[in-house]
């Protein structure tokens, strides 16, 4: 990659670390719906407010001031509820209307509007719509896997679809690193076993999956024909927030601002490409950001790493 993009990459990556540094637009937000509840009920200060809202949560007073600490923290930005039940009863102790709640979980929370579980879910429409279409997504993935890539993975022609776990894997870690450092490793279909439990889940769509580990699953079945229109159909089909410049991650991150300028440099760049050419450039785009992040201590914006490529 030339020199003049690879500064692109890095002023993308300043720019990004920078924004993080302003409160996150969603906190804003938040720290007004609980001024609203103050100010109806005529509490006297914040500290009853939480008091208030802590009540109305779990159906009692709080019996010692640490009670209410984990309030305080959230609407201060220090944390975000530890789960989705908390989160819920939050936004209902904060009466907030639909529409408010909507962005409470999607915006504020940064998660699915839906989980769903193993039991219900196949009596679910929207469910098995959006399972089905993810599975057209894996195979239309494994469709584009070049023959030559199968054979250094030890995979049979015709026998791809038994190893989407490992293709998907070694594939991700060429976002993160260069797949020639660990070339041994990775031909080896045992290095991906640690993963297996939960790439199955989530290609299931069952239980939480982070909106992160959605546009990861997004960007490696989708490259090199995504586009970021393409992109934020899928992700509101899902049930998460399409990519959304003021956005940001619960710890105050702006990867959404990544994202979408990350592209544009990707269709600039790659313009006349073909589609090899261009998924490459995207994947070293990736590691360089990816390494990037890890120098400056900036461990939420590695938005292609998740723990099992630490080999």
């Amino acid at each position: 990659m030339h020199t003049d993009t690879i500064n692109k990459l890095h002023d993308l990556a300043d720019t990004c670390i920078l924004l993080g540094q302003e409160e996150r637009p969603e906190l804003i937000w938040l720290k007004e719906k609980h001024a609203q509840i103050q100010k109806k009920y005529q509490l006297k200060n914040k500290t009853s407010a939480d008091e208030f809202l802590y009540e109305h949560m779990y159906g009692h007073s709080p019996e010692k001031p640490s009670d209410t600490l984990k309030l305080r923290y959230w609407r201060t930005g220090r944390y975000t509820p530890g789960n989705r039940e908390q989160c819920l009863l939050f936004g209902t102790a904060l009466e907030l209307s639909d529409e408010d709640m909507i962005y409470l979980i999607q915006n504020y929370y940064d998660r699915n509007l839906t989980i769903y579980s193993s039991e219900a879910a196949e009596s679910d429409t929207a469910y098995m719509q959006k399972s089905t279409y993810l599975k057209l997504l894996s195979e239309s993935y494994l469709d584009k896997v070049p023959s030559e890539r199968l054979t250094d993975l030890r995979i049979l022609d015709g026998q791809n679809a038994h190893y989407l776990r490992h293709l998907y894997f070694t594939d991700a870690f060429s976002y993160v690193h260069m797949p020639e450092m660990k070339q041994n490793v990775l031909s080896k279909h045992i290095t991906s076993t640690r993963y297996d439990s939960e790439f199955t889940r989530q290609l299931k769509l069952l239980g939480e999956i982070p909106r992160k580990t959605m546009i990861r699953h997004l960007l490696i079945f989708g490259l090199p024909d995504l586009t970021l229109e393409k992109m934020n159909q899928l992700l509101t089909f899902f049930g998460y927030l399409p990519l959304t410049e003021d956005h940001t991650l619960t710890c105050g991150e702006h990867l959404d601002w990544l994202l979408i300028h990350l592209f544009e440099l990707y269709i600039k760049e790659c313009e006349g490409l073909s589609s090899g050419d261009r998924l490459d450039w995207f994947q070293e785009a990736s590691r360089i950001l990816d390494a990037y992040f890890t120098e400056n201590n900036h461990p939420h914006l590695r938005f292609m790493y998740f723990k099992a490529l630490n080999l």
